[in-house]
């Protein structure tokens, strides 16, 4: 008898399935970058202008127990605001996904629906590559932190006048280690860098 785990791992994906989302490709809503605009009592509507933030979105509407999104084809989409404890004084807001009622911090766009992570079955860009790929991911990221471009073949940037030196140097090295180890590896392709825009937001 063969387990349902081991006879779903041995099948193939289609070769005309749809490849799995990436998250830092994917249009969000953060609750965290909404938390000053939410009204403090009820009855109470806030509407700011996210025309900047959310392009795709025609009109976000803000109360003190839900979140309302419209967007250019006067689609509306409503989603539960639920404020719980931290443990370090003040609660916290996160949104209610509307397809598995869980609570998430962001909710994600696909085909112009906002639902978490999980119900849009999306990865993160280090699960599409191996070890050596996250490498080289995980450099670009501390070459973004520290100021420089995501990659790992520019000129690593100086120390910005603002950051520790120390600290700067401690990131430095584990950047350079981690690029050590990736360029003894040939790369059939250059990462995307859209997906560090996800980082740099």
């Amino acid at each position: 008898m063969v387990l349902p785990q081991l006879r779903n791992s041995n099948r193939r994906r289609s070769r005309h399935s749809e490849p799995r989302p990436t998250v830092e490709l994917m249009a969000a809503i953060n609750i965290n970058e909404l938390r000053r605009a939410i009204p403090r009592y009820p009855n109470t509507i806030n509407e700011p202008d996210v025309s900047f933030k959310y392009p795709n979105l025609a009109y976000l509407r803000l109360s003190a127990s839900w979140l309302e999104i419209t967007d250019y084809h006067d689609r509306v989409q409503r989603f539960r605001i639920v404020w719980i404890r931290t443990g370090l004084g003040r609660h916290r807001a996160i949104l209610v996904c509307a397809s598995c009622h869980c609570g998430a911090i962001r909710l994600f766009a696909r085909y112009g629906t906002y639902a978490c992570r999980h119900c849009h079955k999306a990865v993160y860009a280090s699960q599409k590559h191996d070890q050596n790929g996250r490498k080289r991911l995980a450099a670009c990221k501390l070459r973004l932190k520290l100021g420089g471009l995501p990659d790992i073949n520019d000129i690593f940037p100086n120390k910005a006048k603002w950051k520790h030196r120390k600290r700067y140097q401690q990131l430095r090295n584990t950047a350079q280690a981690l690029e050590a180890k990736a360029k003894r590896t040939r790369f059939r392709k250059h990462i995307n860098t859209s997906i560090f825009a996800y980082h740099a937001a």
